[in-house]
């Protein structure tokens, strides 16, 4: 398997930038960029979220938002990399310019690299995520695995530690899925290790109301 990645990035390296474009790092683009983070993997239990993530994209991307993943087709990171790709704006090579992408090196072998428009590769999860801080001022956060627990904890920490200008807007979604993370924040804030509540940081939603109704502030 690891061979496999390691051909298929090669492949196509040469049309991957090797950094991020100036125009996506401006104030006004990040402030109209959206990354959704979730699950790769489809399961029964997160099918409803796949559904309300497709629905939010959909109608984010014709509010004329961009939108960025991980390049992944599948779960709930696919549900969101597809809806865009469907309804984005198209360029005159047919590309859908508002469906973004950062993609790890090697490839996992399920990206849809025509389909989007690659922004850069990263070498790991990691630096995947402190890259789409540089793009994106809104982050929005499905269920997943662990890879989506670190993600989340590693902006909230940003959040907290970081520059009052490069705050992000946080949105957890699945109060069900994050309750544990919650309640780690709030007897966090109990016992004085933070020092503000953790809804200045994040803000957790369960439907796609809210979830608009968010993003829109």
């Amino acid at each position: 398997m690891q061979v496999q990645r390691v051909q298929s990035y090669t492949s196509f390296q040469a049309n991957i930038p090797k950094v991020i474009s100036p125009i996506y790092k401006t104030q006004q683009s990040k402030s109209n960029t959206v990354a959704v983070l979730g699950s790769s993997k489809a399961t029964n239990d997160i099918l409803k979220y796949m559904d309300m993530c497709s629905s939010s994209v959909k109608n984010m991307i014709l509010d004329g938002k961009n939108i960025i993943t991980g390049c992944c087709t599948l779960g709930i990171m696919g549900a969101a990399f597809n809806t865009a790709k469907q309804c984005s704006k198209k360029n005159e090579e047919g590309k859908p310019v508002q469906n973004l992408a950062i993609v790890t090196k090697p490839l996992w072998g399920d990206e849809d690299l025509d389909n989007c428009v690659i922004l850069a590769s990263a070498n790991s999860e990691a630096e995947r995520i402190e890259m789409f801080s540089e793009v994106a001022d809104t982050m929005v956060l499905f269920v997943g695995s662990a890879g989506t627990l670190q993600e989340a904890t590693t902006l909230i920490s940003k959040n907290y530690y970081g520059k009052k200008e490069d705050k992000k807007k946080i949105i957890l979604v699945g109060k069900d899925f994050f309750k544990g993370l919650i309640e780690q924040y709030n007897k966090l804030y109990e016992t004085g290790l933070i020092k503000c509540k953790p809804s200045e940081l994040f803000t957790v939603v369960d439907s796609e109301e809210e979830l608009a109704q968010i993003i829109e502030r």
